[in-house]
């Protein structure tokens, strides 16, 4: 194993994939690196682009500090004001939007793990994918690839994808294409099938623990705080951090409440509790409360087969009650319309709505066992 990918925790059956195809020599036009959000791939795709790039001090550095013409980042922008396809990405934007996007940018080359926040980037222009050819144009003989990162690739529209994948048609020489996507089903079949995938695996609360250490610089005095969330961040440290910089336990106890409300088919009071907690934290989002919702209906399967690995363990007494009085429910369709609804946030739904979709969609559970 290349000494660069040694450093990526948890990933070993992706590093091995990345390494087979740097010692292959056979580097394809465009890598698709798949998985949760905050597990490695964009480190991974830095780590790559070193390697093929000679894994030189000088240039390492540069890749690192995401320097054109070493690496040119694409990623969701928002759309500013009176803004047309034929824009510069940023040129419609406030100075403070600019700001912020080269301040997270900034926070992103110095830990590959941070997550770039920007508010109101829904999609990947189509502008932006017009830079691409831009960048392409200009002659860098001195570099044996260029990168060309796409943060959450599936949030290109339709028409930014189709623009793209004439990139992907008439490859470029000298450059690389490395796409980073936690639902890439949302991408044209025509990008996928020009990509080598690489698949990244959750981390281990093990590895991740190590990565909040020492990429985030939590010290050991926050190590109670970050036991008691591990179990409930899905291996990702982007979801860590998240609840690391909130006030968790009010988390879990307002989604508890949301749980009891909804089930009770008290549709205003667990309205009212979805919405606070939602307006607790800047941090937390409707995609985390679905997760831990998620999480709960598995609990009570656990617990009902007596299998390890309860993460609400403070709340067994609440999952017991729910066993004792929707014994015979499947879950199954409950975890599914609650991941599809999830889903359908990328897709700019109202949040209204998908809070109270999910109140319903609880509540039906009651309505089904009476």
């Amino acid at each position: 194993m290349h000494e660069l990918l040694l450093d990526v925790k948890g990933q070993s059956s992706a590093s091995s994939l990345l390494n087979n195809i740097y010692t292959s020599q056979r580097i394809p036009n465009a890598i698709l690196l798949t998985g949760t959000e905050g597990v490695g791939k964009f480190y991974s795709a830095l780590q790559f682009l070193k390697m093929i790039n000679g894994n030189s001090e000088i240039i390492n550095q540069k890749i690192s500090n995401l320097a054109e013409p070493y690496v040119k980042l694409i990623q969701p922008l928002p759309r500013g004001k009176s803004e047309t396809n034929f824009d510069l990405p940023l040129d419609k934007l406030s100075q403070e939007d600019i700001d912020s996007i080269n301040e997270q940018i900034k926070q992103k080359s110095k830990n590959p793990y941070y997550q770039i926040n920007i508010n109101n980037a829904n999609n990947i222009k189509i502008n932006s994918i017009r830079e691409i050819n831009k960048f392409l144009a200009l002659n860098y003989n001195e570099i044996n690839y260029r990168g060309i990162i796409l943060i959450d690739a599936h949030k290109m529209s339709t028409e930014a994808q189709n623009a793209f994948l004439k990139n992907l048609e008439e490859p470029p020489e000298n450059a690389i294409f490395l796409l980073l996507s936690d639902q890439p089903e949302l991408l044209l079949s025509t990008i996928k099938s020009r990509c080598w995938t690489v698949n990244f695996a959750p981390l281990s609360n093990f590895e991740l623990k190590q990565i909040l250490l020492t990429k985030f610089n939590y010290s050991e005095e926050t190590e109670d705080a970050i036991e008691e969330i591990l179990p409930f961040s899905n291996g990702s440290a982007t979801t860590a951090v998240t609840y690391l910089e909130t006030n968790f336990e009010k988390i879990v106890q307002k989604t508890i409440s949301v749980l009891r409300y909804s089930l009770a088919g008290k549709y205003f009071t667990a309205s009212k509790e979805f919405s606070s907690l939602l307006e607790s934290s800047s941090e937390i989002d409707i995609k985390n409360i679905i997760d831990l919702i998620i999480m709960w209906f598995n609990d009570t399967l656990k617990m009902k087969y007596n299998i390890n690995g309860v993460k609400f363990k403070n709340y067994t007494d609440t999952l017991e009650k729910y066993n004792s009085r929707f014994y015979y429910f499947d879950i199954n369709e409950i975890v599914n319309n609650l991941n599809r609804t999830k889903n359908a946030i990328d897709n700019n739904v109202n949040l209204n709505l998908i809070m109270m979709k999910i109140i319903f969609d609880i509540s039906s559970i009651g309505m089904k066992t009476k």
